[in-house]
């Protein structure tokens, strides 16, 4: 069985770390965890192909930062 936090939970929780972070360090560490993780997904990283679907806010941020660590 899998779980998932509520939306409200997760932006409470963004909201106190980012209270003590820089500006952009959380959105950095997110891209770095889904850039690692993709490369755990694609086994190896040079040579290998990625489509990034990119929507608006923050995560598309997230998204554009982890595709610049893939390429």
């Amino acid at each position: 069985m899998r779980s998932a936090y509520s939306v409200e939970a997760v932006r409470h929780a963004e909201e106190r770390v980012m209270a003590r972070l820089p500006e952009g360090v959380l959105m950095q560490r997110a891209a770095a965890g889904l850039a690692a993780a993709c490369a755990g997904l694609l086994g190896r990283v040079y040579g290998a192909r990625v489509v990034l679907l990119v929507g608006s806010g923050a995560n598309g941020g997230d998204t554009l930062y982890a595709g610049a660590r893939l390429a």
